[in-house]
């Protein structure tokens, strides 16, 4: 049996920990990824993915204040499918667009 040594385990596990957050908060915290990515990384693309999901919460929390609890039909699949947003897209987003160490020369 091998182990991975911790330095190729430590940014896995901040990558993953960081995929995690809009799951575990149950996509109230979906932009945090996308703003530590447009911190960390500093484009106008990762700025503009951070504006979006900013705009999924703000829809997303406009549909709860305005749904009564007894939905169904088209308002229940709006909630769906905002809710699936802002934490399936944010988490998929974070995983995949993460920052990989640069190659060492």
């Amino acid at each position: 049996m091998r182990i991975a040594p911790v330095r190729v385990l430590r940014p896995m596990a901040v990558r993953a920990g960081v995929a995690a957050v809009p799951v575990v908060s149950l996509g109230l915290l979906c932009p945090v990824p996308s703003l530590v990515i447009a911190l960390r990384r500093g484009s106008h693309a990762d700025w503009g993915v951070f504006g979006a999901f900013c705009l999924v919460l703000a829809a997303w929390l406009a549909e709860l204040a305005l749904t009564p609890d007894t939905t169904h039909g088209g308002e229940f699949a709006t909630d769906v499918l905002l809710i699936l947003l802002s934490m399936v897209a944010a988490s998929v987003h974070a995983w995949k667009v993460w920052p990989r160490r640069p190659a060492r020369p």
